[in-house]
């Protein structure tokens, strides 16, 4: 990854995509998004910022500073879905798998999925080729 501040950014905008599907991002959602970067993305590159930070911690502040905003869950998504489409070359398929199995637990964490987040997952599948 080339640079990997704009990579954790970019999954916090699927990230806020997935749980804003419906309008509500509920605390379940935040929470799974915390196990997901401590469990799933914490050590995935060990890159760090200047502050000696795991750049993963990124993710977290781009969903809170999308919430903070208001962005729609579109707006999320296709800043992600432009990402994407940017660095494909630097993802490879485990990578891409990771995403999808972070939004799809994102997704789950209220047990249940709604009509919304299961249209963004298949585009997500459909982007990744997962």
């Amino acid at each position: 990854m080339k640079d990997s501040r704009k990579f954790y950014k970019a999954l916090g905008d699927l990230f806020y995509a997935i749980a804003a599907a419906d309008d509500t991002v509920r605390a379940e959602e935040k929470a799974q998004l915390d196990k997901e970067i401590q469990f799933a993305w914490k050590h995935y590159d060990n890159s760090t910022d200047r502050f000696g930070s795991d750049r993963a911690f990124l993710t977290e502040f781009e969903f809170e500073a999308m919430e903070d905003s208001m962005i729609s869950a579109e707006e999320a998504y296709n800043a992600f879905e432009a990402y994407f489409d940017d660095h494909q070359q630097e993802i490879d398929t485990y990578t891409r798998v990771r995403i999808f199995n972070s939004a799809r637990h994102i997704a789950e964490a209220t047990r249940k999925l709604n009509k919304e987040e299961t249209k963004y997952l298949i585009r997500l599948k459909n982007l990744l080729r997962v």
